[in-house]
């Protein structure tokens, strides 16, 4: 049974309002007279009957008389293919000949037109047909009521109703006798074995899934009343109704055309006959036939487009845009079931993407391999894949790891997105390709000589196509930007911070969880549970529910809040009071777990990591200085003198490249021109306090030539340590004055800190400023352009540089960058900057 109203809406009547009706053309209003469903006017004896509804249920016990009398006489092979002739005719009647009746009456009215043409419901026309439609109709209606009262709008419909009812009821009847004669009592040899075949896991799950269609029929027509299950606004519409959700159209797209149809994989499991479930898909399909090309036009012609279509326009909306702004992107290549879509000819990721599939099929098809070989290679590469995408995704969500990765090498934002794309579909491409080789290999290992392999195959195959179609739903409801998870790369795109409720989002908040693993359980089926098959699928399904749990929900709810959107699924469960009470306990759990997950991400800033190390190692650092000054002080005679001078003495610290100033005095006896001076971080000094066992990289200076006044008890001097002997790194380090040449240890300083300058981010012309300054104070400037130890500063290299600017803003500039671009100091300048507006748009 269909309705016209399964394209995702439904009609529902207003309860505080009497129901009206207008016709299409001529814009009469009337109030419509009560009606019944099917199965009440057909078979409910307190019901009135009319002639032709007789005449249908004769017809029903005709054919189950015809099917008892046919298999005593010629048998029930027979009379099974005698049934399913019929079946195929009645079903053909539907879908075609009710299909092309609507299809006309959509568009020109013509069995209404046709009625009025020749007045069948004209008091003045008596000819036999009219006589007897008129006598029909009034047998309909009750006895106060009137034909005449009616515009010929719905006297055709009512009377279009006992057609319907035929062709369904027969179509239903002669799919049952098939089914009965298809049951193992006809086709085993012993009634006991057929018992026995009977008594398994499919036929309790058939019969699930038989009273699950029962509940949908029921629920439906609960919905849409008998207007829309008898497709009644294709003669004319109703008033005072709206177009909504409710019940059964809130767990699925076009509920009566697919789970609709449950009970016919229901009644091919209980059958455990190939050949029934072959018929059943065949019926199935031809019913989606007749929703593409019959209903879904009239739906639209009616009642305007899906609403889908304003969500698909704005998630493509945001890849057009993406487009728009970058003159050389273009729609990524996407695995779409067994073919790939969006293939590029000047784009040669795409080549090796499929250069890799082929190559993979040539050498199955050439090394045959073992099976064993197919089963850890397909394991592999799924944990392998699962595992850096979870990696990457993580990463990218907590502090845009992957995009940094490449703005800090000179790409852009979209690039790295770009990347991205390439690397999630050859990942999906690669392990699926070789789930589906290692599937195909143990599929041949079956023997399809019996009905239960190939009822399996076949059901493997219908999976298959479930997820193929769940893909597509998903793609066309959120875009090829939300396929490649583009609100974690490029967010900043992203006009409007609310989550997708259109399109399969209306039915299911995660589809690709459930719906996304069907054909890898599918190819389970297929290949008759093999042990390998079972655990590649689990290991699908796993991977599936962690990337969703711990990956993308905590980042949709860190991007887009705690929305709390519920499926169309989730509120027809949440109807039910015990599976409510369960649902609160599991989202309790979750959010526990999520909340865990979530503080121990740190706050999107465009601050570094660094800035919590460091200030973790101030603790370590305070120990240190404490346990320096108690060493200092005991090692100081009256006669020595070893001062530093800083540029803030509260703070005991010194920016680079900030010089540093040492006074020094000692007593001649012990001085000597080699003596010298070296700089050290106290963090690798430690406790050696007589002797230094870390070599200074050149952080040092002979006394000799900064004595300033030498006397025959003491000799004093001035050392300064300026740009070109400092650190350039973050820090606590002390002055050791050595005797001699020697690492032996005469004096050591107060402990200081040296800082990173920073950067002046106000505007774009006051960070290059600020970063020139910076440079030319550390003697590392020439021409306009930065020089490493090479040609500059021989202690501020790249890496030096690269502290600096991630310390100032958070981000980074690679080795390769700043040496591409020769050190121009304009053009990093500028590349931070822009790196910080799009990292400012991401927060």
């Amino acid at each position: 049974m269909t309705t016209v109203q399964s394209t995702n809406t439904v009609l529902e009547e207003e309860a505080d309002m009497a129901t009206y009706a207008k016709t299409r053309s001529s814009g009469i209003t009337f109030t419509p007279p009560q009606t019944h469903d099917m199965v009440r006017s057909l078979f409910d004896p307190t019901v009135r009957k009319s002639f032709l509804e007789l005449c249908i249920s004769a017809a029903l016990l005709f054919n189950l008389y015809v099917a008892y009398v046919s298999v005593q006489w010629y048998g029930a092979a027979f009379t099974r293919k005698f049934f399913l002739a019929q079946y195929v005719f009645w079903r053909l009647c539907y879908n075609v000949g009710i299909g092309a009746i609507l299809h006309y009456q959509s568009h020109y009215e013509s069995l209404t037109n046709w009625a009025k043409r020749h007045q069948l419901f004209s008091k003045k026309n008596r000819g036999y047909v009219a006589r007897f439609l008129q006598f029909e109709l009034a047998s309909k209606l009750p006895s106060n009521d009137s034909l005449y009262n009616y515009p010929p709008e719905l006297n055709t419909w009512l009377l279009y109703r006992q057609f319907v009812d035929l062709i369904l009821m027969q179509d239903f009847d002669t799919y049952i006798v098939f089914v009965l004669l298809s049951l193992p009592s006809f086709t085993s040899a012993t009634d006991t074995n057929a018992l026995v075949q009977l008594l398994n896991w499919r036929s309790a799950f058939g019969i699930l899934l038989i009273l699950f269609n029962v509940w949908v029929k029921l629920d439906a027509h609960r919905v849409v009343k008998d207007f829309a299950w008898y497709w009644g606004d294709f003669f004319f519409l109703q008033l005072n109704s709206q177009l909504v959700f409710d019940g059964v159209f809130n767990i699925s797209p076009h509920p009566m055309y697919s789970i609709g149809y449950a009970g016919y994989y229901g009644l091919s499991l209980i059958t455990g006959d190939y050949q029934v479930l072959l018929v059943s898909v065949l019926g199935h399909c031809l019913q989606f036939l007749f929703l593409k090309y019959v209903e879904t036009p009239h739906i639209e012609r009616t009642y305007g487009g899906d609403s889908d279509n304003s969500s698909t326009s704005s998630a493509d909306a945001i890849d057009d845009m993406i487009a728009r702004d970058n003159f050389d992107y273009s729609r990524p290549l996407v695995a779409t079931g067994l073919w790939l879509n969006n293939f590029n000819p000047l784009r040669v990721s795409d080549y090796f993407t499929v250069g890799t599939v082929l190559t993979l099929i040539a050498w199955y098809c050439t090394a045959r391999p073992s099976a064993t070989l197919l089963f850890a290679l397909a394991f592999s590469a799924k944990l392998a894949t699962s595992v850096a995408t979870g990696y990457i995704l993580t990463k990218q969500s907590r502090d845009k790891w992957f995009t940094k990765l490449f703005l800090k090498n000179g790409y852009t934002q979209v690039y790295s997105f770009q990347q991205w794309q390439f690397l999630y579909n050859f990942s999906l491409v690669v392990s699926y390709t070789l789930f589906v080789l290692q599937c195909i290999n143990n599929v041949r290992q079956v023997a399809f000589d019996n009905n239960e392999n190939l009822t399996q195959l076949i059901f493997g195959l219908l999976l298959c196509a479930l997820q193929v179609w769940c893909d597509t739903e998903i793609r066309d409801a959120i875009s090829d930007f939300g396929w490649f998870y583009g609100d974690f790369f490029l967010s900043n795109y992203i006009t409007s911070r609310k989550l997708t409720s259109e399109g399969i989002y209306r039915y299911l908040n995660n589809p690709e969880a459930i719906l996304g693993v069907a054909g890898v359980w599918g190819a389970v089926l297929m290949a008759d549970f093999a042990r390998d098959t079972v655990a590649l699928a689990c290991l699908w399904t796993l991977a599936n529910f962690t990337l969703v749990k711990f990956v993308e929900t905590p980042h949709m709810e860190k991007l887009y809040g705690n929305q709390q959107r519920i499926s169309g699924v989730g509120k027809t469960l949440l109807s039910l009071k015990p599976l409510k009470r369960v649902s609160e306990i599991v989202d309790n759990i979750e959010h526990i777990v999520m909340r865990s997950i979530l503080s121990d991400s740190p706050p999107a800033t465009a601050k570094s990591d660094d800035d919590a190390k460091r200030s973790s190692n101030v603790k370590d650092w305070k120990n240190i200085i404490e346990s320096a000054i108690k060493n200092v002080t005991s090692r100081l005679t009256p006669n020595c003198e070893f001062d530093i001078a800083l540029p803030n003495e509260e703070e005991a610290c010194a920016v680079v490249p900030q010089p540093v100033t040492i006074n020094w005095k000692l007593p001649a006896e012990l001085y000597s021109d080699d003596d010298w001076v070296g700089l050290y971080n106290v963090m690798s000094t430690r406790n050696n306090r007589d002797h230094t066992r870390v070599p200074s990289f050149g952080h040092w200076v002979h006394t000799r030539d900064h004595v300033t006044e030498r006397t025959d008890e003491c000799v004093s001097g001035t050392i300064v340590f300026d740009a070109s002997l400092l650190y350039y790194e973050f820090g606590i380090f002390e002055f050791r004055y050595h005797s001699k040449d020697t690492h032996k240890v005469l004096m050591i300083s107060n402990p200081f800190q040296l800082k990173l300058p920073k950067l002046d981010i106000a505007g774009e012309e006051e960070l290059r400023k600020s970063l020139f300054d910076y440079l030319a104070s550390a003697n590392a400037v020439k021409d306009g352009k930065f020089f490493d130890f090479e040609h500059g500063n021989k202690y501020l290299d790249i890496k030096s540089l690269q502290r600096v600017i991630k310390y100032s803003i958070g981000i980074e500039l690679s080795n390769e960058y700043i040496r591409k671009v020769n050190g121009d100091i304009d053009v990093m300048a500028n590349r931070i900057w822009d790196i910080k507006k799009i990292l400012d748009e991401l927060e």
